[in-house]
């Protein structure tokens, strides 16, 4: 037997053979939870009119989410994100609890931790435009 015959001989065995190989070892490795850190914006919705958000503009907040290994490395910041509805609200500070519970994540991952946990929005009334009182 020559060196050909043994590495071609059987050749479409030994393709699923290889490939059933990268399938197991992908299952493997890719199951593996991980932990990521992530910064996510915070997106505010339907602000009333007359009212502007005043003080502390949150901006973004810090969340370390779990999921499989594959799952995560493929995960886009737009993937994950905080929107919060402010309509029907009025002039002071509304306080958003249970940001975890709000956050829109893809299957398969969970929200481990949120900093911060609360979120406080400041509603100012608007006298003329761009003037806030």
């Amino acid at each position: 037997m020559t060196l050909r015959q043994a590495v071609t001989g059987n050749l479409p065995l030994k393709l699923l053979s290889l490939a059933l190989a990268a399938a197991l070892w992908l299952l493997a490795t890719g199951s593996k939870v991980e932990v990521v850190d992530l910064s996510v914006p915070v997106v505010l919705r339907n602000v009333p009119s007359g009212l502007a958000v005043g003080g502390h503009d949150p901006g973004r907040i810090h969340v370390a989410v779990a999921g499989p290994r594959l799952r995560l490395v493929g995960l886009r910041p737009r993937e994950v994100s905080l929107e919060l509805n402010l309509r029907n609200l009025g002039e002071g500070t509304a306080t958003f609890g249970g940001i975890e519970k709000r956050l829109r994540v893809p299957a398969g991952v969970e929200v481990l931790r949120v900093y911060p946990a609360v979120v406080e929005i400041r509603l100012d009334r608007v006298t003329r435009p761009g003037i806030r009182r």
